[in-house]
């Protein structure tokens, strides 16, 4: 495979730079050219990877006093709970507290604290060997992290200091703006200091690339299938383990380790892009992932005593105070990189998983075992009854608390009857499990298709149910990941070394300026594009050497969704020419797609915003809005070929809704549509009718409102999955050619 510059990614037109911002940058170009001082101390950055890490970190940790604090609190912490454990393990008179020896039975007054906690003396003679051990190794963790908390604010500062003078933001503007607003003033900087010298202008593209280098290699190796590790159990199946404690050991292997394949951070090994070597090189990995597995195994006593204590300390009283919260639901880390778009940064992520969190909470609830709802009304019934006596007999006379194990009893029955009342779901609830997955897909942008039309099995919520994953069952995985962690990586990544080299070689690619980087993250759609999803047909020469293709539609949505999120990134050519060529279907299908039909519901209640945001002292309020809004489409004149279920804007409630939480504040880059979106085609149709008594012609642009942007990604995505899923039925002649197994399985 070739590995050099991909072409059209400069952009040397200083006009394309955001104009919302000309007024704020005040930079001296003239006058930091002639200061040759200045320009020394930001030019040419030995790491640009870790420098643009710091910038980008800067503003997500809200600023140097912030990140201080958090530096400062984070090593007193660990001091406290080590304190706190060995005083609690060590260092108390368990038989005196507890009056369990017949000399402490004796005694009649209140025992105090300073009578049950031991001397220093005491504690150190009576010591463990294995406590002994555990101090030890925490000092010089401890030790270790003071080290690289110094470093990381000496960074920092430097970073403040870039801020304030390369960047022109001062500390107390800075929780104000969005990081696209400071990365396009980062763009200018670069033009004015000289940052990267190998090449005269940076562009969103080639920063996202450095902050994202290596998380991009894990989201296509996920893509790919190599990851994550599955352990199949007799009885539970196929398990998903991909723990924090695994991708620790795997970006130590891969990415930051001291033999890892990259050099320097950006630059991947000469001798791991020739296919002679792939064998010694497989054997080699193959070592190294056993040596790594070998160490965490003696680490691994440790390890879990250190999760069990910040679970224990961490979560202890919100399960008191909250007993169903062990029941709710986070996104695991294989969903998180499942889902993740290709140059999608860690704020972009988090927004957009937010936003899917209530839809997937409620698909997830429309799956109900009625046997376990009625054995949990059962005992909420009677434990709560049991409990309802003990809570009046307190009330009576509180000496009922001195009663042995009273006060534990009441606390378990209290926990037991709120766990069993978060199984039995609401009586007034009304699911659509297809509809549901669908606004889940809005917010989330991926699924298998696989999943279309069958939302309503159980495989599909099993399927969901890894990337999506209880909170108890994701808690015991990070507890047992101090054991599985070693097996999996002696027993099971070890078999895919061979892969892991294939990977690297082939899907690596060298760019001029950023070093090598995985080339799906280049977002060539004329190279790595799949035809299924309306890719441009690659020449017959091309196909052979084709390096593959992203699965589900990655590379296609990622590059739909960058191109939102940096809507003056210079794109390809070839990119255009794709985004166009799904616009000109969405106007085709304007009239027949009924996502397309919801999305003008959805715009027509953006419409009703308008006068809410222009006229704070309105008197529609934001409950009464929906009686403003009037159904856009008239069903007689644009029939729907699908049966939907029919959505009303209503502004006072996000579900059901594509938006879905847009409206909150989140860090967009414009409250505009983007050039190449479906929804911006489908704005300009509707506003260049020549009728001007039309309906459509009544309405005025949703340019600038809140939650346009986010609407207009949301719809492509839709969108972009249904054209996918009528080519899959044959609703498209001209690619009934492709085989529908066609680079399905990709060889690395």
């Amino acid at each position: 495979m070739d590995y050099r510059a991909l072409a059209g990614e400069e952009n040397d037109d200083p006009e394309g730079q955001d104009p919302t911002l000309l007024p704020f940058i005040q930079f001296d170009t003239q006058e930091d050219q002639n200061n040759n001082e200045k320009q020394s101390k930001w030019s040419h950055q030995k790491d640009l990877d870790e420098f643009f890490v710091r910038v980008y970190e800067y503003h997500q940790r809200h600023g140097f006093f912030c990140i201080v604090l958090s530096e400062i609190f984070g090593l007193v912490q660990f001091v406290f709970i080590v304190s706190f454990t060995v005083l609690i393990v060590q260092c108390i008179d368990y038989p005196l507290l507890f009056r369990s020896t017949p000399s402490a039975r004796n005694i009649t007054h209140k025992i105090h604290f300073n009578e049950v906690i031991q001397s220093p003396k005491q504690c150190l003679h009576n010591m463990h060997l294995l406590t002994n051990l555990c101090i030890i190794l925490s000092i010089i963790y401890w030790l270790y992290r003071l080290t690289r908390s110094l470093y990381n604010l000496l960074s920092y500062f430097n970073i403040r200091a870039f801020y304030a003078q390369a960047l022109d933001i001062k500390p107390n503007d800075l929780s104000n703006m969005t990081w696209h607003e400071v990365q396009q003033r980062l763009l200018i900087a670069q033009r004015t200091h000289h940052l990267c010298i190998h090449k005269s202008n940076l562009t969103e593209l080639d920063i996202h690339n450095r902050l994202l280098r290596f998380k991009n290699y894990e989201v296509a190796l996920v893509n790919k299938g190599i990851l994550p590790p599955r352990i199949h159990l007799p009885i539970f199946g196929n398990i998903i383990s991909f723990t924090t404690g695994f991708k620790f050991n795997l970006r130590l292997l891969l990415f930051w380790g001291p033999y890892a394949p990259f050099d320097q951070r950006w630059h991947l090994r000469q001798e791991y892009k020739i296919y002679s070597q792939r064998e010694k090189l497989s054997q080699q990995l193959s070592n190294f992932i056993l040596l790594y597995g070998l160490a965490n195994l003696l680490l691994s006593p440790f390890i879990f005593i250190w999760q069990v204590l910040n679970l224990f300390y961490g979560y202890t009283e919100l399960v008191r105070r909250e007993p169903g919260v062990l029941g709710n639901r986070c996104w695991s880390n294989y969903g998180r990189l499942y889902l993740r778009h290709f140059n999608e940064l860690d704020h972009s992520l988090n927004q957009r998983l937010n936003r899917g969190y209530k839809p997937a909470i409620s698909y997830m609830n429309s799956f109900v075992n009625y046997s376990i709802v009625e054995l949990a009304k059962f005992i909420s019934f009677t434990t709560g009854a049991i409990l309802a006596v003990l809570i009046l007999l307190t009330v009576y006379d509180e000496d009922v608390l001195t009663v042995e194990h009273m006060l534990t009893t009441i606390t378990c029955l209290g926990v037991i009857v709120g766990v069993c009342r978060s199984l039995i779901p609401d009586e007034h609830a009304v699911f659509d499990p297809e509809q549901m997955l669908q606004l889940v897909l809005a917010q989330v942008h991926y699924q298998p298709d696989s999943w279309k039309d069958h939302a309503h099995t159980d495989y599909v919520q099993a399927e969901f149910g890894q990337m999506f994953q209880l909170k108890y069952v994701y808690f015991l995985e990070e507890l047992l990941s101090a054991f599985v962690t070693p097996l999996i990586l002696c027993f099971q990544l070890r078999r895919k070394s061979l892969q892991i080299i294939d990977f690297l070689r082939n899907f690596t690619v060298d760019v001029q300026g950023v070093g090598d980087v995985c080339s799906f993250a280049q977002l060539d759609v004329a190279k790595h594009g799949d035809l299924k999803w309306f890719a441009p047909i690659r020449p017959k020469s091309e196909v052979s050497t084709d390096g593959g293709i992203t699965n589900d539609g990655k590379l296609e949505l990622s590059l739909m969704h960058f191109h939102h999120t940096n809507p003056n990134w210079q794109m390809p050519k070839e990119c255009e020419v794709y985004l166009e060529k799904i616009q000109e279907r969405a106007v085709e299908n304007m009239h027949a797609s009924s996502i397309l039909q919801q999305s003008m519901n959805e715009m027509q209640d953006l419409q009703a915003h308008r006068s809410f945001y222009s006229d704070p002292l309105s008197t529609t309020s934001v409950n009464n809005r929906s009686t403003v809004s009037k159904t856009l489409i008239n069903t007689s004149f644009y029939p729907p070929l699908h049966t939907t279920v029919s959505v009303q804007p209503n502004t006072s409630i996000v579900q059901n809704s594509f938006l879905n939480g847009g409206v909150s504040k989140a860090d967009l880059p414009y409250r505009s549509l983007a050039q190449f979106g479906v929804l911006s085609k489908i704005q300009t149709q509707m506003f260049d009718t020549t009728d001007p008594h039309s309906f459509m012609s009544s309405l005025t642009p949703i340019q600038g409102l809140p939650g346009a942007a986010q609407l207009d990604m949301n719809v492509s995505c839709l969108f972009m999955h249904e054209l996918r899923h009528k080519y899959k039925h044959g609703e498209y002649e001209d690619l009934e050619h492709i085989s529908e197994n066609q680079n399905d399985e990709s060889k690395c």
